[in-house]
């Protein structure tokens, strides 16, 4: 009788201590969960596209895409950007910008391949990364190109031939002052075959009182003779002489009512004397205000090329609405904030050029 208690005994005793033991070992494994949950959440979250699925649609050389339309991750748009990458800036780069307290990032391609670019960033004291990987094409054969002045230093041309550059929109000059490195650059661009053009920025001699007619003579007087001093040709340059019309000397306090009539006779005084030396082939230059503020009659919408700064945009060929009508600029200057691999910390202007 005892042995069987005994043995009664002996079997609950074991079924309470297998009991306590499945108990024991569940609560470890909840923790174990909860422990790799919580790694889990740490870990840098790596979203990935297809080369072809996502970006394919966008990607072409002449379109901009915003990167918080290829990443679905809800984390992206609520994180802070902290740095952007890629791979090989002669396919693409990424271009950050600030709209209010909020940054952006715009994929901008500039060269076909195919390449990754990296958008990393924190939220909740945690740090995110994205990688993208991105196939570009060029089907409609926009040329990618970038704009020169003594900012950059003394750059070599085949730096730029590499990094995808077919063309420099060089500046000869701004106000009273031409440009210090302007042969520098012409020779530079010759010897490795970049297409050129040029642009002269109007001011006036003290850049803060309103610009004379005399003043506007002189230096396209000035720009004339710099051409001459280099023995350049008109049919040494493929893309247009531009007039970069974004100094406030040129309105100062002219009454609102004929300001843009007053900023024609600028720019017709001016492209008259590039005309009577023999260069025709011109264009103007100014931001999306200035064009559509002060530029906006029936005379700068006739002028035929059309250099357009619009930076953050997304999508191609900005549109700008001249004298009631809405034009694509020939020329779009997607931003002044691009790296070209060879070069110093300095940053560069890119653009892109539309043949049709």
């Amino acid at each position: 009788m005892m042995n069987k208690k005994l043995k009664q005994w002996g079997i609950g005793l074991l079924i309470a201590i297998v009991v306590l033991a499945v108990a024991i070992i569940g609560t470890l494994g909840y923790q174990n969960t909860k422990e790799k949950q919580a790694t889990k959440l740490t870990t840098p979250a790596i979203f990935q596209t297809k080369a072809t699925a996502t970006y394919q649609a966008n990607g072409i050389v002449g379109t901009t895409a915003a990167i918080n339309k290829i990443v679905t991750d809800p984390i992206y748009n609520q994180m802070t950007i902290t740095s952007v990458d890629c791979k090989n800036t002669a396919i693409c780069q990424l271009v950050s910008y600030l709209v209010g307290n909020k940054r952006y990032v715009l994929l901008v391609p500039t060269g076909t391949g195919q390449t990754t670019v990296r958008v990393t960033g924190q939220y909740n004291q945690k740090t995110y990364g994205y990688d993208i990987k991105v196939k570009v094409t060029n089907p409609n054969h926009v040329k990618v190109g970038v704009d020169l002045s003594s900012y950059q230093g003394k750059i070599e041309a085949d730096v730029l031939k590499k990094a995808g550059a077919s063309f420099a929109i060089v500046r000869a000059g701004h106000g009273y002052s031409t440009e210090k490195n302007f042969s520098h650059f012409i020779k530079e661009c010759q010897e490795d075959k970049i297409d050129l053009g040029l642009y002269w920025y109007l001011s006036s001699k003290d850049n803060k009182t309103l610009i004379t007619d005399q003043e506007v003579l002189d230096q396209a007087n000035s720009f004339v003779k710099l051409l001459k001093k280099n023995k350049l040709q008109p049919d040494d340059f493929k893309y247009p002489l531009y007039l970069d019309l974004e100094s406030d000397t040129l309105y100062g306090n002219v009454p609102e009512v004929i300001k843009i009539a007053y900023v024609e006779s600028l720019a017709r005084e001016f492209f008259d004397v590039l005309a009577k030396a023999g260069y025709k082939n011109v264009g103007i230059y100014a931001n999306k205000s200035y064009y559509e503020t002060y530029l906006s009659n029936a005379y700068f919408a006739s002028i035929k090329h059309k250099w357009y700064a619009r930076y953050g945009y997304v999508g191609t060929k900005p549109t700008i609405t001249l004298n009631n009508q809405n034009f694509a600029p020939d020329m779009w200057q997607v931003g002044d904030n691009f790296k070209i691999q060879g070069i110093s910390k300095k940053r560069i202007d890119l653009n892109y050029y539309y043949d049709k």
